[in-house]
């Protein structure tokens, strides 16, 4: 089956898609104000180029719709949350009266957090349409998958060198809270882990099933071992779980398939042993360079819920299921979790309040309900019934192509267990590579649809 011709317009929404991608992590990880506004202005900018591709190519059709629906119902209950039912009746000491029974009565909690969620659900439904739309091209899928490789390598040394030369600031120029714990361009360091969750798993695929010459291949490979040690390297413990998963999930995945791999493949002796040697390189290489403080953090494994981290993402866990148990139908409202927290929880944040979770899963359930629930189920029913379509047409892939829908299965995979324990789809950067990986593989796979 043939790709679909060129268009200059798809091109430069391509080329813009793939400039957010990089640069959204750049900024910190675009969860500020001021990368927050551009990351939407931009998605505004992209929903323009989209209106004009039927105007400049009447054959052009909106694809993916089966997919956008979900997405398009999760924004219209966080428009619905913010929507005035009716006035509380005045009062004469207003004073006293908790802010949140003041004004309008609506189903979010807080209402203009409410309005900022929706306006960033409502950017990522743009960048999910907008991959839908011009990654149905091989060419571009491969592009993406060299810029996922070099950049991946770049972001991980710098990660790397920051560490080993921290000065207390972030990019050695900025000053941050001293209870922020940066690594990378990222304030936490389990949102740099998340990133290369999704970054790794396509380059890796692509050297495990690719058919390209072996320089390349051992290109790739540095690539690889650079993102695995940085992730390593910034003492994620479920990053570095959910890593070592990937791997042994990819692989599984590959044999489970029957694609022919000129690594995996038994007469290749010689080269099946690439994945032990990869695996010995970055073991190797993060305790070299992490020495006696990466075998501190492991060392933590063992203390269980008694370790600091985890005993505090057990009150907040407590606390959310408290707070979704007094809102379960359709929560406190998208993005309105800060706000009511303190009702029913302490944050260990000291001088910060609570703002997400720390369980994606969870807190769908606080801001949104049982209906954001059956929403999201929704959501990816339609995904995984897209990739069944790829998945029973692997054979007609060219061996790239391959790459890039096992390893975007692993990657999504990967976040959506992270986000068990963490709030990495909180994350404005790390949500639109979620997204753009998710509409990647996802009209890659509804090609062969009949």
């Amino acid at each position: 089956m043939t790709d679909e011709a060129k268009t200059p317009i798809d091109a430069i929404i391509f080329w813009d898609l793939m400039a957010t991608v990089v640069l959204s992590i750049l900024a910190f990880g675009t969860v500020e104000p001021w990368s927050i506004a551009l990351f939407e202005i931009n998605a505004l900018l992209l929903s323009g180029l989209l209106a004009l591709r039927p105007v400049i190519d009447p054959m052009v059709r909106l694809r993916g719709l089966r997919l956008l629906l979900p997405f398009a119902a999760f924004l219209a209950l966080a428009v619905i949350q913010i929507i005035p039912f009716g006035s509380n009746p005045q009062v004469t000491a207003p004073e006293l009266i908790p802010i949140t029974q003041l004004g309008p009565r609506t189903l979010s909690i807080d209402p203009q957090a409410t309005r900022e969620a929706a306006a960033k659900i409502l950017a990522l439904l743009i960048y999910f349409c907008a991959a839908l739309q011009v990654m149905r091209q091989s060419d571009r899928r491969r592009i993406a998958m060299l810029i996922f490789a070099g950049f991946g390598f770049a972001v991980s040394l710098f990660a790397i060198l920051q560490r080993l030369t921290y000065t207390g600031k972030m990019y050695w120029i900025r000053t941050i809270t001293p209870y922020a714990a940066p690594y990378g361009p990222y304030g936490n360091y389990n949102h740099f882990a998340g990133m290369i969750e999704l970054l790794l798993p396509v380059p890796l695929a692509w050297v495990l099933l690719a058919r390209i010459d072996e320089g390349k291949r051992i290109l790739w490979s540095l690539s690889i071992i650079m993102m695995a040690v940085g992730a390593i390297l910034s003492f994620s413990r479920s990053g570095t779980l959910i890593l070592i998963l990937q791997a042994g999930l990819l692989i599984a995945l590959i044999a489970r398939s029957g694609a022919s791999s000129p690594v995996l493949d038994r007469q290749g002796t010689g080269k099946a042993l690439l994945p032990l040697i990869l695996a010995a390189v970055i073991a190797g290489m993060a305790f070299w360079i992490g020495d006696q403080a990466l075998l501190k953090r492991i060392g933590t494994f063992g203390q269980g819920s008694s370790e600091y981290s985890v005993a505090t993402r057990l009150q907040y866990w407590s606390a959310s299921w408290r707070m979704f148990l007094d809102h379960p139908v359709t929560g406190v409202g998208l993005g309105a979790f800060p706000a009511i927290y303190p009702s029913y929880g302490i944050s260990s944040a000291k001088y910060e309040r609570l703002e997400q979770a720390h369980n994606d899963y969870l807190q769908l359930l606080t801001d949104s309900g049982l209906i954001g629930a059956l929403i999201a189920i929704w959501f990816l029913f339609e995904i995984f019934r897209s990739l069944r379509f790829g998945w029973q047409h692997l054979d007609a892939m060219r061996s790239r192509d391959r790459a890039w829908l096992i390893g975007g299965a692993v990657s999504i995979i990967g976040i959506l267990l992270h986000s068990l324990v963490d709030f990495n789809l909180q994350i404005a950067a790390n949500s639109l590579l979620s997204v753009f990986i998710l509409g990647t593989i996802s009209v890659q796979s509804t090609k062969y649809k009949v």
